[in-house]
């Protein structure tokens, strides 16, 4: 796995239109779910028909509190102030899951684990694992800005038109000839408190977007990661 130097909130549920605190991942063997925790909050993680034994991690990254009633775990970054992804291992009755979590600034999460025997037919089908596969590895280059020779990477800081009141700066691009992923810096020029919600970026062709703050006050500034298929790019 590329080292990672993660500074945003890049984790949403790649599939939806719209964010929840609700977060469903599909477990599939050999692979590590992505998803999106509280930096400041707990956050709740649960098995589907199941009940979490353990949980296996970085000692000191993160604080984990368990319910054997329920079997369900709550856990929160050690560092509130850190954007480090946690990575962990979470054993359930008969499975073990990989989880790589980002610590975002939003109230807590739920995170459903959802074994491969619970998955639904779209999920399983090979052709949308592929597409989901796809999209999770290029979050994963864009969050530690790495430069893979397969992809054609550019950076021009370039100002892009959106919104009164903001400033949004494109500052680097990543190509293939499916998809392209794009990173841009938003800033809040006005004088009030701006609300920022993912759905507000989606348009045609646009297949995720991730905030790393879901709120902006006067001045600030957050980094905004776009998805979308190559040649879409309007």
């Amino acid at each position: 796995m590329i080292r990672s130097t993660l500074s945003l909130a890049l984790l949403l549920l790649l599939a939806s239109r719209s964010s929840f605190a609700l977060q469903v991942l599909e477990a599939k063997d050999g692979e590590t779910m992505l998803a999106k925790i509280s930096r400041k909050e707990i956050s709740r993680i649960s098995v589907e028909h199941g009940r979490i034994r353990k949980v296996t991690g970085n000692a000191g990254e993160f604080v984990l509190e368990k319910d054997d009633e329920t079997g369900q775990v709550f856990v929160r970054p050690s560092n509130i102030e850190s954007s480090k992804p946690l990575n962990l291992f979470v054993t359930a009755e008969q499975d073990t899951f990989a989880l790589l979590l980002q610590p975002v600034d939003t109230p807590s999460e739920t995170i459903l684990i959802r074994p491969a025997a619970h998955k639904r037919d779209l999920a399983t089908s090979p052709v949308a694992a592929g597409h989901i596969r796809r999209l999770k590895n290029l979050l994963l280059v864009m969050a530690n800005d790495a430069r893979p020779e397969e992809m054609e990477i550019s950076g021009s800081n370039t100002l892009k038109t959106l919104w009164p009141g903001t400033r949004l700066v494109l500052n680097r691009t990543w190509r293939t000839q499916e998809v392209t992923g794009e990173r841009y810096t938003l800033t809040n020029l006005s004088s009030s408190n701006l609300p920022l919600e993912e759905r507000r970026f989606f348009k045609a062709g646009v297949m995720a977007v991730s905030i790393e703050h879901a709120l902006l006050m006067p001045g600030a500034s957050t980094s905004l990661f776009v998805i979308r298929e190559s040649g879409r790019d309007d």
